[in-house]
């Protein structure tokens, strides 16, 4: 059995070179959207480690840098319970407007991980080289801090959690198969910090830059009558005010499931079937995990909106040294429409009646805390009648 991961990040840029990275200043607002809502999990106390369940800490941070270049930088904590031995750290650096550069850092700690030392604190997850927490304990739901140190990929980001929640499945709550999960997002936070690209240091401009943040948990359903998951497929979408989570799901007995959370306004959540969610025939096979991908998708919500999605380089895979864990990430051109209009996204001042389009994609087998050079990225655009949108973040996971 192998798990195997896929993540696809996808920008759209109003004008070549100018990339639109908007924050909301709104306020997480999780008292009064929630207050009449009984969940299943207090917010701030969902900022701590759950020893009964999968935690997941995840991030994509979009950055307008002091050298006037765009930049992704990725996050992920993935830990079983209060278990650090199978706590999975990783990391990515990609220059949005010189696809070229690309660094990462991805490793599962364990007994033998002699260059990390982990120490869980109740706020998330924190170890010498990397780390994912809230800044202050008293005030969880306030500010968040992620940090790496190591040779490839070097940073420390504060995020503010200053945009409206997102309940995914409208109340965060929902099957996943033969799991419940719970999950929930703050998709625009202001962002400010450092990092390094080529050694040298680069500060972030925080009126350009954003921070989606993505906290969930996984607990097997007892008894475990659900049909056990196949695959899984999550989705973050920016259309405009749209803010959308889309996840799509199969199971071991041929069946698929499949909806996307809409937030149009704060504290407006539509639940949405998704009609259609089609993987192409084009394929790659990665040579670490072994897996094969579609590298071009549809999909389809029952709203009239359509998102064609196609990837400009195939091998985009992050995998660990055994492939036990595989994770494909990238950019990607998109078209699409709701109903017989184009879709129009997010905007800046820069605003282009011709929107560019582009999808930065990366792949390497990661060694601890090394990694191979990457292989050189092809920079892309295309000026559609098309979406003008932001998805941050695609993940395919195969059990097989």
């Amino acid at each position: 059995m192998h798990n195997l991961m896929v993540a696809l990040t996808l920008l759209s840029a109003l004008v070549a070179g100018v990339f639109s990275f908007v924050t909301e200043k709104g306020g997480l607002q999780y008292e009064r959207l929630t207050k009449l809502i009984q969940l299943t999990q207090d917010l701030a106390t969902s900022q701590t480690i759950n020893p009964t369940a999968i935690n997941s800490w995840w991030s994509s941070t979009f950055i307008h840098a002091s050298d006037g270049n765009d930049y992704l930088i990725i996050s992920h904590v993935l830990l079983q319970g209060q278990d650090v031995s199978t706590v999975l750290l990783r990391a990515s650096i990609l220059d949005i407007n010189d696809t070229a550069y690309y660094r990462q850092v991805s490793w599962i700690h364990n007994g033998s991980s002699k260059a990390v030392h982990v120490q869980t604190v109740p706020l998330g997850v924190a170890t010498k080289y990397f780390g994912f927490v809230s800044v202050d304990p008293a005030n969880p739901l306030d500010k968040m801090r992620i940090w790496c140190i190591t040779e490839r990929v070097e940073f420390n980001l504060t995020f503010q959690l200053s945009a409206p929640i997102i309940l995914n499945g409208g109340t965060g709550t929902f099957p996943f198969g033969n799991e419940i999960t719970f999950e929930w997002s703050m998709p625009a936070g202001v962002t400010d910090g450092h990092f390094t690209v080529n050694r040298k240091f680069l500060t972030i401009d925080s009126a350009r830059s954003s921070t989606w943040y993505d906290r969930q948990f996984l607990w097997p359903i007892v008894p475990m009558d659900g049909p056990a998951k196949s695959n899984w497929t999550w989705f973050q979408v920016h259309l405009g005010q749209r803010t959308m989570s889309i996840w799509v799901w199969d199971t071991f007995d041929g069946q698929r499931f499949q909806f996307a959370t809409v937030r149009d306004k704060p504290g407006i959540h539509q639940v949405l079937a998704v009609s259609e969610f089609k993987p192409s025939s084009r394929q790659w096979t990665s040579s670490c995990s072994k897996a094969t991908y579609s590298l071009d998708w549809v999909v389809t919500l029952v709203d009239g909106t359509i998102l064609e999605l196609s990837s400009v380089r195939d091998d985009q895979e992050l995998c660990d040294q055994e492939g036990t864990v595989g994770t494909y990430e990238g950019y990607i051109t998109v078209s699409g429409t709701r109903g017989e209009h184009p879709i129009s996204g997010l905007k800046n001042n820069s605003f282009s009646a011709k929107p560019t389009f582009e999808f930065t994609w990366y792949s390497s087998n990661v060694d601890s805390l090394t990694a191979n050079e990457p292989q050189s990225v092809r920079y892309m655009s295309s000026k559609l009648r098309t979406v003008k949108g932001l998805i941050l973040f695609y993940r395919l996971c195969h059990t097989e």
